[in-house]
């Protein structure tokens, strides 16, 4: 709501305060039918803007002038009130309307200073010219209020051309997109690049080595003792040994080995135009593992080709593990959306092809009647990942394999014709781009070359450019449109930076993805890098020697969250995790605390997208040395010192508080936590572990939204005794132990522990404040839950155990109709549940639900369940009057410490 304010200052709900203050409102009521007013006139002197709109929508008279000759536009537009303005044009209101003082809407708005609103009536066709009584026009009394943006905005507003020419700039063509973005993936040496060569019109040998010398010019060739491999030859297999196998174990010197000569640095963007396709933005995101950690900043959009390529010569199983370790990526950082589908298919869904690489009539001597190859392994793969992810994205039925460093090759007119289509389904869907999109790309050029070697804006001086040399009319609602289609056909990247709410726009993409990722996550920049990662901003001259103002610099690197400031002997320096290739001590964790109380989780993916949290490692790291960084900010400001540090290491961070330590560090394909203090502050323990785990939880989820995560607690008595492998407490087990209402759980190694041990570090007063999983009510679950509950329940079962007896069980027979008249559009079992959950708000409950789940034999649902909730939900400290924890009131992380986490909007408005 735009403004909530009353005229006395009071900030409040209109609904309530209609309810609360009835005889209020029928004074100034009786008052405003005296002086002439409509109920929409008091709506809007009263600042009530939920009312307002809806007297707006709901028909009423617009035009009515009251005693002193207002309309509801004279009066929205003296306060401010953009929507009801907004609202008011789009439904025809006259704008030129004179009160008694001779005033038109636009005079009090150049008075008032609300420029947004100013733009809006002239949008709308407002009289400029007119004056008021005393022959001023709307432009001279905004420069005599000082208010001189909007005398500019005015005083070019006064030729009827040029205003019609603005006008008609911001309105929607009738023709689609110019380009989307094709994105393409895959392992380092599988082929992308000679695969986008290829679909390029002219000869192959060219478009190589024009693409290979574009890559190269900002990237330094590696020299040949830091080569492991020919140039000419493809290294898919020392990729898939990076990428695809645990490494938190393996030296990192391995990791930071060159692929080969001519792998892709970063990401390689360009446009192109391939025939009888159309034009797309190509984005190639290389394969080396490092740049993975930043990919989620330019993925996520569903509008647009996702292109995954492998390699035919690889063993079979690696070309599956590839393309899953692809298709998990893309779910990852696809942030899933409403409404749910029938069998848990979300809506939007991503297009993906997969292709294979490297194929030969050797390999497949079969071909189809189209003349592709043919394979029943690569078929059979194909299947079973359409199976797996197709809830989550549109895959197409054809596997296409192909020789790309052969012209005119079977599979490459497979390729080009679903390209085609998906092109055209995407545009379809996509809404037509203002007229102010082409005038604004001419203009960026420009800007571009300007800003060649720092090719970086604000948002606000970005808003100011448009309007300052493109379109002066544009409001910030078009700014927005526009900087959405600029992303979309990738001309631009929007960087959005939640701590400090300044956002950036990138004019060059590919001088972002290659100069800038490229080259720090490189190879040969990663081999010779500090041990410890820490860069002060002077250090950075030597590498980016064009860049001015290197301070610039670092504040794109930290909204990237590929680093984090941190004061060391008083110089700011900046942490850079991925640079770190220190190992942490062999005594980091001594045996010498044996009083002490322990706990800890292991915080894991959801089954079945392994690998999806050891390159997120780097930015957890960076969001713990932020937390510690603002958290001992916070204490000087208020000469407070605490006794709270953090160090890092390659994979591994610790974390001190008091007398509380942590260890967080990458354990195969979990963020493992450990968490020990004197027994006598173990509720300080656990709030120490709870922020943690959560600020893990939601660095994770910032990063990669698609993903679910799960929490396996670890044995306590087994962390006390220091065992190399502790028990492990699965979801499944906790959630089994609150249904039967026991205080024992039992772990994969048959021992049986306390719940208040397990979870509390044994403290009573925690266990009190505990809401249980099973009591957590269904209508707070969470989209992944609800999706895997579709899958599993809409489809027909043929005993019957599916959504309609579901519906029976939870006396929802008479919905049965209603629920069922949607057909495949949305979820049944949704509607069922969103349905229980109104009707029965105190006993709709996961618990319940697990029970009759149970009762159908749906033990798979069930698990699905116990795997999705959360294990417990509580309140934070401050909401606690009872027990009194001042003297645990700092954990030395800046978190919060509720146990769900709603992730943060994504960090590009369009990726």
């Amino acid at each position: 709501m735009e403004n909530d304010q009353s005229e006395d200052g009071v900030l409040s709900d209109p609904f309530q305060k209609m309810s609360k203050h009835m005889n209020e409102r029928v004074h100034w009521f009786i008052a405003g039918v005296v002086l002439g007013q409509t109920a929409l006139h008091l709506a809007l002197r009263r600042s009530y803007i939920d009312i307002a709109l809806l007297l707006i929508t709901k028909g009423c008279k617009l035009d009515i002038q009251d005693k002193n000759g207002d309309t509801a536009l004279h009066i929205a537009s003296r306060i401010g009130l953009l929507s009801a303005v907004q609202t008011l044009c789009h439904l025809g209101a006259l704008v030129d309307v004179v009160n008694q003082k001779s005033l038109t809407p636009l005079h009090l708005a150049a008075k008032e200073g609300h420029i947004e609103i100013v733009r809006c009536l002239c949008l709308f066709g407002a009289n400029v010219l007119r004056k008021n009584k005393d022959g001023l026009t709307a432009e001279i009394i905004a420069l005599a209020q000082e208010h001189t943006q909007i005398g500019t905005l005015l005083a070019k507003m006064k030729l009827d051309q040029t205003r019609d020419a603005y006008v008609e700039q911001l309105y929607p063509l009738e023709i689609s997109l110019r380009r989307i973005k094709l994105k393409v993936f895959g392992h380092a040496g599988v082929g992308k690049t000679r695969l986008i060569c290829s679909l390029q019109s002219g000869s192959m040998i060219g478009s190589i080595i024009g693409a290979v010398q574009r890559r190269f010019s900002d990237n330094p060739s590696p020299s040949s003792s830091m080569t492991t491999s020919n140039p000419s030859q493809d290294e898919g297999m020392n990729s898939f040994d990076d990428s695809l196998e645990s490494n938190n174990n393996m030296k990192d010197g391995r990791r930071r080995v060159v692929p080969h000569l001519q792998y892709t640095r970063g990401i390689d963007v360009q446009n192109v135009m391939l025939q009888g396709c159309g034009e797309f933005s190509v984005w190639e995101f290389g394969g080396y593992e490092p740049y993975h950690m930043a990919y989620d900043h330019f993925v996520g959009n569903t509008d647009c080709v996702h292109v995954i390529v492998y390699r035919c010569i690889d063993p079979t199983e690696i070309q599956y593990k590839q393309v899953l370790y692809w298709m998990n990526f893309l779910k990852g950082r696809v942030t899933p959306s409403e409404p749910i589908g029938h069998c848990g298919i979300i809506s939007r869904r991503s297009k993906v092809i997969i292709i294979g690489s490297h194929a030969t009539p050797v390999l497949f001597p079969q071909r189809n009647s189209d003349g592709d190859y043919i394979s029943s392994d690569g078929d059979a793969m194909l299947k079973t990942v359409r199976l797996r992810f197709e809830t989550h994205f549109d895959i197409h039925d054809q596997l296409i394999l192909l020789n790309s460093t052969q012209n005119n090759c079977p599979g490459i007119k497979s390729l080009k014709t679903y390209l085609s289509k998906a092109r055209e389904s995407i545009l379809s869907r996509l809404q037509k781009p203002l007229g102010l999109l082409d005038t604004t790309i001419q203009y960026i050029a420009g800007v571009r070359k300007q800003h060649a070697f720092f090719p970086v804006i604000t948002w606000p001086h970005f808003t100011t450019l448009v309007r300052n040399e493109v379109n002066s009319l544009a409001s910030d609602n078009h700014c927005r449109q526009l900087i959405q289609q600029l992303q979309l056909i990738g001309e631009v990247v929007y960087l959005r930076d939640e701590v400090s709410e300044l956002d950036y726009v990138v004019l060059s993409p590919e001088w972002l993805g290659t100069h800038v990722l490229g080259n720090l996550l490189s190879a040969e920049f990663l081999s010779r890098c500090r041990m410890n990662g820490c860069y002060s901003v002077d250090d950075f001259a030597p590498i980016y020697p064009e860049i001015s103002d290197l301070a610039d610099l670092l504040r794109i690197l930290d909204t990237l969250q590929l680093c984090a400031p941190t004061d060391s002997d008083g110089e700011a320096e900046f942490e850079f995790p991925a640079f770190n290739t220190l190992d942490p001590p062999k005594d980091i964790w001594q045996r010498d605390r044996p009083t002490y109380v322990y706990g800890g989780v292991r915080v894991l993916p959801m089954r079945g997208m392994e690998r999806s949290l050891q390159s997120t490692f780097p930015r957890i790291q960076v969001a713990l040395r932020r937390s510690m960084h603002d958290f001992q900010a916070s204490r000087l400001d208020r000469f407070d010192p605490m006794d709270a540090d953090l160090m890092q290491w390659n994979n591994c961070s610790k974390m001190s508080s008091g007398q509380m330590e942590a260890l967080i560090r990458l354990h195969g394909d979990a963020v493992e936590i450990q968490v020990r203090g004197p027994c006598e502050i173990a509720t300080s323990c656990f709030y120490f572990l709870e922020d943690i785990t959560n600020l893990v939880e939601q660095t994770a989820q910032e990063v990669a939204p698609g993903i679910s995560l799960e929490r396996h607690f670890l044995s306590p008595k087994h962390l006390r005794e220091h065992f190399v492998n502790p028990a492990i407490y699965a979801p499944e087990t906790i959630m089994a132990m609150q249904q039967a209402e026991s205080l024992t759980i039992r772990n994969n190694q048959e021992g049986d522990e306390l719940f208040t041990d397990v979870v509390c570090f044994g403290s009573r007063d925690v266990a009190s404040l505990l809401t249980l999983g099973i009591d957590v009510g269904v209508a707070q679950l969470q989209l992944a839950s609800r999706c895997e509950l579709a899958a599993l329940l809409d489809p027909s079962d043929a005993m019957g155990r599916d959504w309609s007896i579901l519906a029976v069980k939870l006396n929802l027979t008479d919905q049965l109709p209603e629920v069922d008249s949607t057909g495949q559009s949305l979820s049944r079992t949704d509607q069922l549940l969103a349905e229980w959950a109104l009707q029965c708000p105190e006993t709709a409950t996961v618990g319940r639900l697990c029970t009759v789940l149970e009762e159908l034999g749906r033990q798979d649902a069930r698990d699905a369940l116990y795997r999705t909730v959360p294990l417990y939900l509580f309140a934070p400290m401050d909401e606690q009057p009872v027990v009194h924890l001042t003297e645990y009131g700092d954990s030395g992380v800046v978190s919060s410490t509720q146990s769900t986490i709603d992730p943060r909007s994504a960090s590009t408005l369009s990726r």
